[in-house]
């Protein structure tokens, strides 16, 4: 269900959540009943969350990439080196 942003002339703005067919472009101020208007934005998306929520912008910027389908890899693998073993093992 989308979120719209209203505009109480007396309490500010304050957020909706309801249906798109329910849309109005006035509503209800929920502290005064009075009528609020919509207000029309540019939304640019969801807020960060989970894991990402304090990622930085590049662990961002890696994340979308991702989700594009563009290439991860950036250069040679970095961690901790795995010990050599003399032959193999099974």
């Amino acid at each position: 269900m989308p979120l719209y942003e209203f505009r109480c002339p007396d309490c500010g703005p304050f957020d909706l959540r309801c249906d798109m067919q329910d849309a109005a472009d006035t509503a209800p101020c929920p502290s005064c009943t009075q009528p609020a208007q919509r207000r029309y934005s540019v939304g640019v998306g969801r807020p960060p969350a989970g894991a990402l929520r304090d990622a930085g912008r590049a662990d961002r910027a890696r994340l979308d990439r991702a989700r594009s389908g563009e290439p991860l890899v950036t250069g040679p693998p970095s961690g901790r080196r795995l010990p050599r073993a003399g032959g193999h093992r099974h």
